[in-house]
């Protein structure tokens, strides 16, 4: 079990290996231990006959450090039908995120994952670069899961060279599958199933994603899988999800992690999602 300061030690080298290798910008982040902030969190709240936001106006989730605070939130809308899910991260790509205890806690596959994803969001942000929320967090799901393979990769340890390809692996098929059920989901509610109809549907989500789960190697996904399946729960995720195929196809035209994140910057400056279409039509 490795000690306190040897988890720090680990942090700042992917945090190094961020800004030398990537040329990531952390805007603070990932820089001191903070014991107080454990998780952060975010409660999706969502129709129970529709993949669409409860909560007021044009808010997508609410956010809080304090995990009882939102646990109460939850217990408030589920308490009026609502379906609810409550993510808690290690970490956020806000300014000056500290170091928590979960993300010391996590696999070091999942610290390289959640260290080099934030800090995608800090640097669009102190760029300029404004991305739609989707295309925004599916780039930065490849600059976390293919960064981390990159970091062990150069590290030369060969059972993290595993873990991360694993956690490669078991994204691409949880993302999958959030983006085929997310589907089914759109075409089931355009019939206005009844209660009982819906009941029958998540029935066979939830039989489907224990399916799956027996399948991925890896903790985080699995765990993800075993969650209740619902509205929430996807609609949450397809904001990570449904451009993640194309991000990919991106990196896999440019033949290296930098030279995918140079191209999504430069869309994210124009027409996005378009200009990247155009840039795998060039190829």
């Amino acid at each position: 079990m490795p000690t306190h300061r040897q988890q720090l030690d680990f942090v700042k080298r992917l945090r190094a290996f961020g800004e030398e290798t990537l040329f990531l910008e952390f805007d603070g982040s990932f820089q001191r231990f903070v014991s107080r902030y454990r998780t952060a969190n975010w409660l999706y709240v969502v129709r129970a006959d529709r993949l669409a936001s409860a909560l007021s106006g044009t808010e997508i989730f609410r956010f809080s450090w304090d995990l009882g605070r939102a646990r109460r939130w939850e217990r408030y809308h589920r308490g009026r039908g609502r379906h609810t899910y409550l993510y808690s991260a290690e970490a956020h790509g806000g300014r000056r995120c500290p170091i928590t205890p979960s993300l010391l806690a996590a696999s070091r596959a999942r610290q390289g994952y959640v260290i080099l994803h934030e800090a995608w969001h800090s640097t669009l942000r102190l760029e300029g670069i404004r991305m739609p929320y989707a295309l925004e967090e599916a780039t930065g799901r490849v600059v976390g899961v293919l960064g981390a393979v990159l970091f062990a990769e150069r590290y030369g340890d060969p059972d993290l060279i595993a873990e991360t390809r694993a956690q490669e692996r078991a994204w691409g098929g949880f993302a999958r599958f959030v983006n085929r059920v997310h589907a089914q989901l759109t075409a089931f509610y355009k019939r206005s199933p009844t209660a009982a109809q819906r009941r029958t549907m998540f029935s066979h989500i939830r039989r489907d994603a224990r399916l799956l789960s027996g399948k991925v190697s890896t903790n985080w996904e699995r765990e993800e899988l075993m969650r209740t399946m619902n509205n929430a729960l996807f609609f949450r995720y397809h904001d990570y999800t449904r451009h993640y195929p194309l991000a990919l196809r991106v990196h896999k035209a440019c033949r290296s992690l930098q030279q995918a994140m140079r191209t999504y910057r430069r869309a994210g400056r124009r027409g996005a999602i378009e200009q990247l279409q155009d840039f795998l039509r060039s190829r």
